[in-house]
This record gives structure tokens, C-alpha cells and sequence, in this order.
């Protein structure tokens, strides 16, 4: 479906955009996450990430100890969950936001004003043990 314009619901008020402004210097900021191990790095690495996140709003990181092939599996059971039919993923549409699994495309789809043009899924998982059994069972990949 091809949309000629962004809807109204989806756009901010001036007063709530952000006030970026094109710098061609900045650099994408590199944290390596090793650091965090080290007590008398730990503040500062804490501090970069903080900084990176209210300036720029991401960042990369380094040294975070994921083996590759599970970052492009995991990759590849997002793709897949989110190629599902819209009818099988509203199966898991809330607006409670204390639900240990839900898809959404708002933060509060009910009250909010305006809405955010993505679509998500978020799952308690830590321990794994106590919330895997929650998790969509389609794809059968995601588990």
C-alpha cells in the first residue's frame, strides 16, 4: 500500500521536533563495551554512552561479546516476525504497557496524540527461563 503523504496523527507539533542541524563533522561515537569491566572505566564509559544518547541518540558498539551468527539470527527472526501477516500480530496487540509480551506500533496507541510510524514487539527476558514460554511461537525461529 502506497501512502502519498505522511499522515496528520503522525506528525509532531514544531514545539516537540527536535532542533537538528546538519553537521557533516560529527562522528558516529564508538563505545567499547569491555570497558565497563574495568572499575576505573566504568564511569567514563557510562558517561559516553549517556552523552552519545542526548546528542547524537545512538551509537556503535564494540566488544559486546554477541557471537555474529547469533546477532544475524536474531536479525533474522525480527525480519521474519515482522513479515507475518498483520492478522497474526495483532494477536499480540496491547496497550498495557506492564504485558511481558506485546506488538505495537505506539507507545500508547489509546491516548497518545500523536503516534510513532514504526511497529514493535517487546518481551521480558531475563531470566530467559521465566518468559521464553511467553514469547510468539511464530516464526517457529524467534524461541
Amino acid at each position: 500500500m502506497r501512502v502519498p503523504h505522511v499522515p496528520q496523527r503522525y506528525v509532531l507539533p514544531p514545539s516537540q521536533r527536535p532542533n537538528l542541524t546538519l553537521d557533516l563533522t560529527t562522528t558516529l561515537p564508538i563505545i567499547d563495551l569491555s570497558t565497563l569491566h574495568h572499575a576505573s572505566q566504568r564511569s567514563l564509559t557510562l558517561d559516553t554512552i549517556q552523552g552519545a544518547c542526548k546528542e547524537l541518540g545512538f551509537f556503535q558498539v564494540v566488544n559486546h561479546c554477541i557471537p555474529l551468527p547469533v546477532i544475524h539470527d536474531a536479525l533474522a527472526a525480527a525480519t521474519e516476525f515482522f513479515n507475518l501477516s498483520l492478522e497474526e500480530k495483532m494477536s499480540l496487540l496491547s496497550d498495557n504497557v506492564h504485558n511481558p509480551v506485546r506488538y505495537g506500533t505506539s507507545l500508547n496507541h489509546a491516548s497518545d496524540k500523536v503516534h510513532y510510524w514504526r511497529d514493535f514487539i517487546k518481551h521480558y527476558s531475563h531470566p530467559i527461563s521465566d518468559w521464553i514460554h511467553l514469547w510468539p511461537s511464530n516464526p517457529p525461529s524467534y524461541k
